[in-house]
């Protein structure tokens, strides 16, 4: 019995090719590429990382400032300076 290996298939531009028959320059471009998403779904989720914790610190100072009286000598920090 003979066994039907699927070989690795690109679909790009609405076209499929078989990794394995591209050339070498073809298939370093498709790693290179490869590795751009993973770079950027990285970005994204580290991203995400930060806006969290940004969001929790605004949370942590708003908490912080709403327990003690306002003191009217305290310079105001713009909120751009703030971000």
């Amino acid at each position: 019995m003979t066994e039907v290996q699927d070989k690795p298939t690109l679909s790009f531009d609405g076209k499929n090719y078989v990794v394995e028959d591209l050339s070498d320059r073809a298939k370093y471009i498709v790693g290179q590429l490869q590795d751009l998403a993973q770079q950027a779904n990285a970005s994204r989720a580290r991203l995400d990382q930060i806006e969290v914790a940004n969001q929790g610190f605004q949370n942590l100072l708003r908490e912080e400032l709403s327990e003690k009286p306002e003191d009217p000598e305290v310079e105001e920090v713009p909120p751009e300076q703030i971000q």
